[in-house]
């Protein structure tokens, strides 16, 4: 999971520097490829093997139904793995927004070309890595409350701004953006093996995982939604959105672990 969360992070920063070298649409075409790449080796696999696998699967699906619902109580059930996963949301949000609307930021608002949107989402990606390297060092609290927050707030606020300034401005934009992303998405991993007993990590790293997912599956719609009827303010509509989704969780989900710990 924690090898998932650092390609989400490096991806970006991949994908643009190949949308610099071949362009925007040719990588796009290259994703297409891989994807059906990935069908066929898939598809590859012995069907012999698969009928195991589904037989095994079928034999134990009361005990997997449990162990689904028992990973869900207890990512829920703790406040500080709970606050974590309010701030990935938000996250999502505010990153879907750098993903799904920075091609028609600099290429239809801003009028560059490929290069441009390539480098932007180089240095958004660059943040983030960098970020990855020094996090264990930045916050070591309990509750990694100050780097949740803090990411929240950064992104948030540096999409907001996005539809004010000129490309130079969005580099640092999103430099910060892609710093906010990794602050506020990668102390899950860690505070899940801090928080819960070594025999149920593997059922609470799976709900997790599933769970942010749906953060993006989420974000995705409302960022293209943003990007289609506001073309001019997608940024700052969906940053706004993000603060208030911080603002809200940290008065929801904080306060009641902060009183905890006082206690």
């Amino acid at each position: 999971m924690a090898v998932f969360q650092l390609l989400s992070v490096f991806g970006p920063a991949i994908a643009g520097i190949f949308s610099m070298w071949i362009g925007v649409k040719q990588l796009f075409m290259v994703s297409t490829a891989m994807l059906f790449l990935s069908f066929i080796t898939i598809f590859s696999i012995p069907s012999d093997l698969i009928q195991n696998i589904i037989t095994i699967g079928e034999s134990d699906f009361k005990s997997r139904i449990n162990s689904v619902t028992k990973g869900i109580h207890l990512l829920f059930g703790n406040k500080i793995l709970r606050f974590s996963l309010s701030m990935e949301f938000v996250a999502a949000i505010a990153g879907a927004l750098v993903l799904v609307n920075s091609v028609a930021l600099v290429k239809n608002t801003m009028q560059l070309d490929d290069s441009h949107y390539g480098l932007i989402m180089a240095f958004f990606g660059l943040g983030g890595a960098i970020t990855a390297f020094l996090l264990g060092s930045l916050d070591k609290s309990k509750s990694r409350s100050l780097s949740l927050i803090s990411g929240a707030l950064l992104i948030s606020v540096s999409v907001s701004f996005a539809n004010f300034v000129s490309f130079n401005g969005l580099v640092v934009l999103w430099i910060l953006a892609g710093i906010g992303q990794t602050l506020a998405d990668l102390p899950s991993e860690t505070l899940i093996g801090e928080n819960i007993n070594v025999k149920d990590q593997a059922n609470v790293y799976g709900s997790h995982f599933a769970f942010s997912h749906l953060w993006w599956f989420i974000a995705y719609p409302v960022a293209g939604f943003l990007g289609n009827t506001f073309p001019d303010r997608s940024f700052l509509y969906g940053g706004i959105m993000s603060l208030f989704l911080t603002v809200a969780a940290i008065l929801i989900f904080k306060k009641p672990f902060r009183r905890r710990r006082e206690s």
